[in-house]
């Protein structure tokens, strides 16, 4: 005899590349477009971290239309590439700047080489991915950042793990967490500077729940392990 588990989650993925994408893109298309002190602050860490007299390879998981990317080619040479699951923002990002290399998808199956990038940024998406494909979506990460090159995260900051209801749709929730950790449990990454800040001022959040964080982080395998 069988019985139905108590808690059988929605799959995000799934729910997101179908509509859910597209109509968190559409709530937040007006403010994603707009000016951004949080914003600018963030993609500036990220630009202070890149050679300015040479071209970097950059991919953002979470794009959107590409708005993180276009500010970021404004400060930096940049060969930018982002990868959504809304299709409207990804058509949308490709007629404002078709220069962007934007394409849908999610971060657990990244279209792309082994080593390809010299960043790869998750720009505020992870606390959507399923339990489930967490670590499919370190791994793929990994693998598509070359040795030596930039790990970026933007996330929520709370004190401690923690689940939410997503407002936005019933039996999806929003996974809150230190996102870094999942990296750094490998000696290949080091953490160079975390940026706090509110989810929707440029200062501090007193809530914990508001509270948003920009992790760095450099992967360097060769210094991963000292020889003994």
């Amino acid at each position: 005899m069988t019985t139905s588990p108590k808690y059988a989650p929605v799959s995000q993925k799934t729910e997101f590349l179908a509509d859910e994408g597209d109509q968190w893109f559409m709530r937040n298309k007006s403010a994603l477009a707009g000016a951004s002190q949080q914003r600018d602050c963030m993609v500036q860490h990220i630009a202070d971290q890149l050679r300015s007299d040479a071209a970097s390879t950059v991919l953002e998981i979470g794009c959107g239309q590409g708005a993180n990317l276009e500010h970021l080619a404004r400060l930096r040479p940049v060969n930018a590439h982002g990868i959504d699951p809304s299709t409207q923002a990804v058509l949308s990002g490709g007629a404002r700047n078709s220069a962007l290399h934007l394409q849908v998808g999610t971060a657990d199956d990244l279209p792309y080489a082994d080593q390809h990038f010299d960043v790869v940024w998750f720009g505020f998406c992870l606390y959507l991915v399923d339990r489930d494909l967490l670590q499919r979506v370190v791994a793929e990460a990994d693998r598509v950042l070359r040795d030596g090159g930039l790990l970026a995260i933007t996330d929520f900051d709370p004190p401690e793990p923690c689940r939410r209801p997503y407002h936005h749709k019933a039996g999806l929730y929003s996974y809150k967490m230190d996102y870094s950790r999942l990296f750094l449990a490998n000696p290949s990454y080091a953490l160079v500077q975390k940026i706090s800040t509110g989810h929707t001022s440029g200062g501090w959040a007193p809530d914990p729940q508001e509270r948003i964080a920009l992790y760095l982080c450099r992967k360097n395998p060769e210094q991963a392990y000292r020889l003994v």
